[in-house]
C-alpha cells in the first residue's frame, strides 16, 4: 500500500454521545442536506492533519472537547491522532483509538519545523515518502521545506477551491506564491525536488522581488481597469452623480419607514379584530348550542308537568271516591277490601303536586336563564356585525396603503442599487490611485536584476504526459469532448477544445478541478511516485445541483449540458476502480446514482430529526 488511509474521525466530549464517521478503502461518499456538517468534515480532517489551527466555531462542536483521527500507514501500522477541539498539539496512539484512557501516547507538535521530527507534519510526510523535500519559492532560488500544510491542496479540496476560476495549481490564490506552487506541482509529478537548486545572491533577490511586486501591482491595476470597463465615467463626474442621487433621495427612507409603519399598524389592527371576531363567533355558536339544549329541557319540563297534572287529577278523583259504594259492583265501603289504597292514592296525589311545584320553579329559572342568554346572543350578533364592518374598513385602508408603500420601497431599492454601483466605481478609482502611487514607489527602487530567473514548474514533456493522464481520467468519466483535453502550460490549467477551465460554469470547473487532482494521483501511481494515498473532494459534482435550492443558483449552459450526461455514475465507478491504490472521500449534496451504491461506503446526513443520521455532530438542544 502506498500513502495513508483514513479509518475514522471521532468527536468525544463529557456527557455527550461520541460522533463517529468511518472510512473504508476505496470510495467513500458523504452526502445529504445542507448545514449538516459535510464541509465541516473536510475542515475537521484538515484540522486533524495539522493543516489548520482551529475548527470552525459552531454550536454543535461546543459539546465536544476531543477529536480522534484513525490512520493506516503504508507499512500497515494503525495509529490514531488525538487533538483537543480547541486546537494545540497532538498525541499519537498506536492502534485505532476512539476514546481516552486506553493507551499512552506520544506528543507531536502541530507547527511544522524542518529541523524536528516530532511534528505531525513530519509523521505524515514521512509516511507518504515526501519528508524533507525542498521546493524553490521564488526566482532567486530561495527554498521552503515541504509541510503538510503546503501539500494539503492535493489531499483535501474544499468546495470554495474546487469551483474557483484560478488554476488548481495555484491553490492559495496568492500571486507571490505561484513559483512555489508550480514547483510543488513539479515535485509531485516528477518526484524530484529543488534541493539541488542554487540560491542567487541577495542583491539579485531584491531585483526579483521588485519585479514580482511590479507584476503583482500591474495585475491588480489591470484588474481594476477591467472592472471599470472600456469607457468608464470620470471620477469627478461620478462623485457629482453620487451627490445628485443622495440629494434626490433625501427623506425617502423616512417616508418608506412611515408608510411601512402605517401598513404594519393597519395589518396588526386587522389581525386583532379578526382574532376578536373569531372569539365572538365561537361564543355566539356556544350560546346558540346552549339555547337549543335549554329549549329541549323546557319541553321536557312541560311534558313532566303535564304528566304530573294527570297524576294529580286522577288521584283527586280516586280520593274523592274513597268511602263510596263501588262503582263497578255496588258493594258498600264496609265490605270492600284494601282500605289502605285510598291512603296510598292520597299520598301519590300529594307527591305529584309537590313535584309539579318543584318543576314549575325550575321552569321559571330556566326561562330567566334563556332570556339572559338570548339577550347576550343578540348583543353578540350586534358586536359581530360591527366588527365585520370594522374589518372591512381596515381591509380597504390596507389595500389603499399597499401601493404607496410598494412604490416607496421600489424607489428606495432603486436608489440603493444605483448608489452601490456608483460607490463601487468610486472605490475602484480610489484603489487604483493607491496602486499607481505604490507602483511609482516600487519602480523608483534602484535595484536591477543581474541574471535570468531559473525555470519554474515541470518541463513541457512532463506536462504533455500529465495532460494525457487528465485526458484518460476525463475519458473514463465520459466527459464530453474528453479527447480534446489539453493542459495549458502557460495558464497552468486544463483546456477543453481550446476553452479554458475558468471560462466554464461553476459545475464544470468543479469536475475539471477534481479531474486534475485525481489525475495527479493516477499519474503518481502509474509512475511509482509518492502521493498522499487519499483524496477528499468537496462537491465535485456541483453541476448536478438543484438550482431552486442550491446557493450556487441557476445552471449555466455548459453545466446543464453536463448534467444531462451520465458522468456522475462513471465518475464514481472510476474512483471505485482505484480502490487498491487510493482512498477517495467525496462530499456531495446530491444523491449518488443507484448503480454505484454497492461500490462505495455511503454516509447520509438527512438533516431531519428522527430520520436516520441528522449530521456529523449531535445537534445542540
Amino acid at each position: 500500500m502506498t500513502g495513508i488511509r483514513l479509518r475514522h474521525l471521532v468527536f468525544t466530549g463529557p456527557n455527550t454521545q461520541p460522533a463517529e464517521l468511518k472510512f473504508d478503502d476505496g470510495l467513500n461518499i458523504i452526502y445529504g442536506a445542507s448545514n449538516t456538517g459535510k464541509s465541516f468534515t473536510a475542515k475537521a480532517i484538515l484540522f486533524m492533519l495539522g493543516v489548520s489551527k482551529s475548527l470552525p466555531e459552531t454550536e454543535e462542536i461546543a459539546s465536544y472537547d476531543a477529536a480522534w483521527l484513525g490512520l493506516t500507514l503504508p507499512d500497515s501500522r494503525d495509529v490514531t491522532l488525538y487533538r483537543a477541539t480547541r486546537g494545540g498539539h497532538f498525541r499519537l496512539y498506536e492502534g485505532l483509538i476512539k476514546s481516552a484512557g486506553t493507551a499512552d501516547g506520544e506528543t507531536l507538535r502541530q507547527q511544522h519545523d524542518s529541523k524536528r521530527t516530532d511534528t505531525v507534519s513530519h509523521l505524515l510526510l514521512d509516511a507518504m515518502g515526501l519528508a524533507g523535500k525542498q521546493i524553490v519559492r521564488d526566482g532567486n532560488g530561495a527554498k521552503d521545506t515541504l509541510s503538510i500544510y503546503l501539500l494539503s491542496p492535493y489531499a483535501v479540496v474544499s468546495e470554495q477551491d474546487i469551483i474557483a476560476e484560478r488554476s488548481p495549481i495555484f491553490a492559495s490564490g496568492t500571486p507571490s506564491k505561484r513559483t512555489f506552487e508550480q514547483n510543488l506541482f513539479k515535485l509531485l509529478i516528477t518526484g524530484i525536488d529543488d534541493s539541488a537548486a542554487v540560491t542567487v545572491p541577495k542583491s539579485s533577490e531584491r531585483k526579483v522581488a521588485k519585479a514580482a511586486k511590479l507584476e503583482l501591482v500591474d495585475e491588480m491595476i489591470a484588474q481594476l481597469d477591467a472592472e471599470l470597463g472600456e469607457d468608464p465615467p470620470k471620477e469627478k463626474e461620478t462623485e457629482e452623480q453620487l451627490d445628485r442621487l443622495d440629494r434626490s433621495a433625501e427623506g425617502l427612507f423616512a417616508r418608506l419607514q412611515s408608510a411601512q409603519k402605517e401598513l404594519d399598524s393597519l395589518v396588526s389592527e386587522r389581525r386583532s379584530s379578526t382574532d376578536r371576531l373569531r372569539e365572538l363567533q365561537e361564543r355566539a355558536g356556544e350560546l346558540d348550542l346552549t339555547l337549543q339544549r335549554f329549549a329541549k329541557l323546557r319541553a321536557v319540563y312541560s311534558s313532566d308537568l303535564q304528566r304530573l297534572q294527570s297524576i294529580e287529577e286522577g288521584g283527586y278523583v280516586l280520593v274523592a271516591m274513597a268511602g263510596m259504594d263501588c262503582p263497578v259492583c255496588g258493594a258498600p265501603p264496609e265490605t270492600q277490601k284494601h282500605n289502605h289504597a285510598a291512603e296510598e292514592i292520597a299520598m301519590a296525589h300529594k307527591a305529584a303536586a309537590a313535584e309539579a311545584r318543584k318543576i314549575e320553579l325550575e321552569q321559571r329559572e330556566l326561562a330567566q336563564t334563556m332570556t339572559s342568554l338570548e339577550a347576550e346572543a343578540v348583543d353578540l350578533r350586534g358586536t359581530i356585525s360591527q366588527l365585520k364592518a370594522e374589518i372591512k374598513e381596515l381591509e380597504t385602508k390596507i389595500e389603499e396603503a399597499r401601493p404607496r408603500e410598494a412604490s416607496l420601497r421600489e424607489n428606495y431599492e432603486t436608489y440603493v442599487s444605483e448608489r452601490v454601483e456608483i460607490t463601487k466605481v468610486l472605490g475602484l478609482y480610489q484603489r487604483r490611485a493607491k496602486l499607481v502611487a505604490r507602483r511609482a514607489e516600487i519602480d523608483a527602487e534602484p535595484t536591477k536584476r543581474e541574471d535570468d530567473a531559473p525555470p519554474v514548474g515541470p518541463d513541457s514533456t512532463t506536462l504533455f504526459k500529465f495532460a494525457e493522464t487528465v485526458k484518460a481520467v476525463l475519458t473514463a468519466w465520459h466527459f464530453p469532448n474528453a479527447d480534446k483535453v489539453q493542459f495549458d502550460g502557460n495558464a497552468n490549467d486544463i483546456t477543453i477544445a481550446g476553452k479554458s477551465r475558468a471560462a466554464n460554469g461553476k459545475g464544470v470547473r468543479a469536475i475539471l478541478h477534481a479531474a486534475f487532482n485525481v489525475a495527479v494521483i493516477v499519474y503518481c501511481i502509474e509512475n511509482k511516485l509518492p502521493h498522499p494515498g487519499f483524496l477528499v473532494l468537496d462537491t465535485p459534482l456541483l453541476t448536478y445541483r438543484e438550482p431552486m435550492t442550491s446557493r450556487h443558483g441557476e445552471l449555466s449552459q455548459d453545466e446543464a449540458a453536463l448534467k444531462a450526461t451520465s458522468l456522475a455514475e462513471h465518475f464514481y465507478e472510476h474512483l471505485a476502480s482505484l480502490k487498491s491504490e487510493v482512498q477517495f472521500i467525496v462530499i456531495e449534496n446530491s444523491d449518488p446514482p443507484a448503480a454505484i451504491r454497492d461500490l462505495a461506503r455511503i454516509e447520509t446526513f438527512t438533516g431531519l430529526e428522527g430520520n436516520g443520521r441528522f449530521g456529523l455532530l449531535a445537534r445542540s438542544i
